[in-house]
């Protein structure tokens, strides 16, 4: 009977490759969305990272993600405006 009905050990490999391909999946929407909002730097690196995402799916998913922010007009730093004046006002 293993030969029609496999053991639970080809359901947890099922599940597993399932939840990997919905957070990749999750991953290649988030780096899309984020590549169609955003300005870059030179006209067309929007239309190379597309290609990039699309056609060399892993690689090219994590590769935006990670280095996308080099050719950003508008990315967000960390710059909490705090003065430089450090005198205190004891009185």
């Amino acid at each position: 009977m293993d030969l029609i009905s496999p053991g639970n050990g080809l359901v947890y490999w099922q599940v597993v490759t399932f939840s990997v391909m919905i957070s990749y999946f999750t991953f290649m929407i988030y780096a899309l969305v984020d590549m169609v909002r955003s300005d870059f730097k030179e006209n067309p690196m929007k239309l190379i990272w597309a290609l990039i995402i699309l056609f060399i799916p892993v690689i090219g998913t994590f590769l935006y993600l990670s280095m996308n922010r080099r050719s950003k007009n508008n990315f967000r730093k960390f710059n909490p405006g705090f003065s430089t004046n450090h005198t205190s006002q004891n009185n």
